[in-house]
């Protein structure tokens, strides 16, 4: 009975230690607009010192070109959706919603 409580405990303090093991990945794109509810592409952290900065599977050595390609990935999807008669989209507000998002990263 000793020997199962002590394996118990362990176990829950094993799984506790390993919570904290999993690191949620901050997003570091800042704009938040989402027309057709399409959003820009999250820029992560590679994990690799000399190209920080990941954007689907391709990584970038500095902010704002990762930005850029967040940026153009969104009106991508969008102009897609606008072009294949989603309600309410146009290209040319696809094409804003990227000025406004190539803006917010520059800031």
């Amino acid at each position: 009975m000793k020997f199962t409580s002590t394996l118990l405990i362990l176990s829950v303090a094993a799984l506790s230690n390993a919570r904290v093991l999993y690191v949620r990945q901050a997003n570091s794109q800042s704009f938040t607009g989402a027309l057709g509810g399409i959003t820009a592409t999250p820029i992560l952290d590679s994990g690799d010192a000399k190209r920080p900065f990941a954007v689907k599977d391709a990584t970038f050595v500095n902010l704002s070109a990762a930005v850029q390609r967040s940026c153009d990935q969104q009106f991508n999807a969008c102009a897609n959706a606008a072009n294949g008669g989603t309600a309410g989209l146009s290209t040319a507000a696809c094409s804003s919603q990227q000025d406004q998002c190539s803006a917010a990263g520059a800031a």
